[in-house]
């Protein structure tokens, strides 16, 4: 072999024996909590969901919002309407081995808002599209991902009067302090 030959091949050999030993490296020094590429066959995946929000209480809510994600206003909601559309977006991940804490905060009169954690039950559907939030007229609330269309109502109420339940404002009852933090103005 001539000289030239035997210093490319030298070379090649230490450029693969270099490059392999930074790679076994850049793997070990890695943080132990650090996320790996997603790969085709990953199971953990990552889900942006459509919200649905279902106003069950006596008041319309002027505005709400999931883990700092904007849902918009609740009207009153009365047979199976849930009182609003569908905005863009909440984000799941999956599988969730445990319960998840879920920071609701909403306006529901006047100048008045609310915050409140709930928890987001495992599992998740096998196709999930829409974080649902149930406000209940006794000030509890609930939350739950499903599949399709969403699911309906799960309280059949009266039908509403404009933005209450009752003609007569003064039946009107506003639980939304019993189970939240609520204060005078958006913070």
């Amino acid at each position: 072999m001539k000289f030239n030959q035997l210093l490319r091949v030298l070379l090649v050999w230490l450029f693969l024996a270099l490059t392999s030993a930074c790679n076994s490296q850049t793997e070990r020094a890695a943080p132990s909590g650090a996320q790996k590429n997603t790969r085709v066959n990953d199971p953990f995946r990552s889900y942006s969901l459509t919200l649905l929000g279902y106003n069950y209480t006596d008041h319309e809510i002027g505005s709400f919002e999931v883990n700092g994600q904007g849902g918009g206003n609740l009207e009153v909601s009365e047979g199976v309407n849930g009182g609003g559309g569908r905005i863009c977006c909440v984000t799941v991940y999956s599988p969730m081995p445990q319960a998840q804490p879920v920071t609701i905060k909403w306006n529901p009169i006047d100048d008045k808002w609310c915050e409140q954690t709930v928890m987001l039950a495992p599992p998740l559907p096998a196709k999930p599209e829409n974080f649902e939030v149930h406000f209940y007229p006794d000030g509890q609330i609930e939350v739950a991902v499903s599949e399709g269309m969403g699911s309906d109502s799960r309280m059949l109420l009266p039908a509403k009067h404009r933005n209450s339940r009752h003609q007569d404002e003064s039946q009107n009852v506003d639980n939304s302090s019993k189970f939240a933090r609520c204060r005078i103005g958006y913070q």
